[in-house]
């Protein structure tokens, strides 16, 4: 009987999922036009100041990436429903509704993002994927919809906790794209500072702008979506120096094809994977930051921060050898 409800209840969200949940529909249908007019009119403040804030090559890359996504997150979407579905019918906990479900779910679902995000940038199997958000040299609120094309595969499994704790699946997906919908205006350089409650609390463009450098200093920081607090109280915060414009992109040139900015990393990946010297090797060029080498060859963010005072002597020359590959 328990099995024959569960399936019902699956196939009912499956159909739900490709409906769109209400709650998150209204959501898109009233911010999207916003989202547009915002676009357009950074956009214009660019073009009218002749800041070189916009590419359309650039761009493109931008609109081609989500798109992609957008696919993906819609066929998987009903796969992602039903595991929360499944995990939320063996969970006995169940809350009650209101303001205090609501506001718990907003916080469990900030803090399942930043360990989301942290894999993304600490594990370099996550990386390839992610990547495509960052390998934009340009900073603008286009690159807020440069997905993480293939994300949709694994981002469920950062998520599914939440069911186990009785959250309901509808629910942790409305969050998610409500909590998205913030991370969008925060991809601006036109925003330079928010009161200083406000900055130390949330994120804002000038915490995300870190977040989007090359520098060494700035790499893997700011790695919340709404709330800073979960960097500063695991040691991931950075402020933005004044003396230190961040410089956006990766830590090496990339071309603005957009099958070498999709597939890029993956295919470096693989080449070390094909030419380690043994399993064990070939698991830690998967599992372990980008930039890990067993040889040094390459590092790490954080061996590159270590080695920052040799960096900033060192001729620019020798400066890319230093930077991860």
């Amino acid at each position: 009987m328990k099995f024959f409800l569960f399936n019902g209840l699956t196939k009912f969200i499956v159909i739900i999922a490709y409906m769109n949940d209400e709650l998150e529909r209204i959501l898109l249908a009233a911010c999207t036009p916003i989202m547009v007019v915002m676009v357009l009119a950074e956009m214009a403040y660019a073009a009218y100041h002749h800041l070189k804030s916009y590419a359309v090559k650039d761009t493109a890359n931008s609109l081609l990436f989500t798109s992609l996504n957008f696919i993906f997150d819609l066929g998987l979407r009903g796969a992602s429903l039903g595991i929360y579905a499944f995990l939320y019918s063996l969970t006995p906990m169940r809350w009650e509704g209101g303001a205090v479900y609501w506001i718990a779910l907003f916080f469990a679902e900030d803090l399942a993002y930043y360990v989301l995000h942290c894999a993304d940038h600490y594990v370099r199997f996550f990386w390839a994927t992610h990547v495509t958000h960052h390998n934009s040299e340009k900073f603008n609120l286009t690159v807020a919809i440069r997905s993480s094309v293939f994300q949709p595969f694994y981002r469920f499994l950062f998520f599914a906790p939440l069911a186990l704790v009785g959250f309901q699946p509808l629910h942790i997906v409305f969050m998610y794209a409500a909590t998205q919908v913030y991370g969008f205006w925060i991809h601006t350089e036109f925003i330079k500072k928010m009161p200083a409650w406000f900055e130390f609390i949330m994120v804002t463009p000038s915490h995300h702008r870190v977040h989007h450098g090359s520098n060494v200093k700035y790499l893997d920081k700011n790695m919340g979506m709404v709330l800073i607090i979960w960097d500063r109280l695991f040691g991931t915060f950075a402020a933005e120096d004044d003396a230190e414009p961040v410089r956006y992109g990766v830590t090496y040139k990339n071309k603005l094809n957009p099958v070498t900015l999709l597939l890029g990393e993956w295919g470096k990946l693989w080449h070390d994977v094909r030419h380690a010297q043994d399993l064990a090797t070939a698991l830690k060029y998967v599992s372990r930051p980008p930039g890990w080498s067993p040889d040094g060859t390459t590092l790490t963010s954080s061996q590159l921060r270590q080695q920052l005072p040799a960096i900033r002597e060192a001729p620019p020359a020798q400066i890319s050898e230093l930077l991860l590959s």
